[in-house]
């Protein structure tokens, strides 16, 4: 009965240490100031969204955006680009909300395309 107690207790111990270690290594790469930091950023409205990218146009304002087709959303901004986004990212955003978006490049095409770095809701 020791025995099994003791190999019980060992066993929680060693989750607890492989949790407490990842949670760290994790907290590391997302705080670390060495990561690479976006070399250009974008403020706009989200006028259209799928499950992986958002499509931001510059120069609207939100009662503009909610009147306006996609296509005349893109044609009366200034700059609009569509950005990838992860799922952590997509699950806080909504349609028509004002973001700022960290880029580290863009392709060129219009609308634009390129990946979130970071990503921040203005309109909260």
């Amino acid at each position: 009965m020791k025995g099994r107690s003791t190999v019980a207790i060992m066993l929680v111990l060693t989750l607890i240490a492989i949790g407490a270690i990842f949670y760290f290594i994790m907290q590391f790469y997302e705080k670390n100031p060495t990561q690479s930091q976006p070399t250009g950023y974008m403020t706009g409205i989200i006028v259209d969204m799928n499950n992986t990218s958002i499509l931001v146009v510059d120069d609207l304002l939100t009662e503009e955006a909610n009147k306006l087709s996609v296509q005349e959303a893109i044609d009366n901004g200034k700059d609009a680009t569509w950005f990838t986004i992860t799922m952590a990212q997509r699950d806080t955003l909504e349609l028509y909300d004002q973001v700022k978006v960290g880029y580290d490049a863009l392709a060129e095409s219009y609308p634009m395309q390129g990946t979130a770095k970071t990503l921040e809701k203005l309109n909260e």
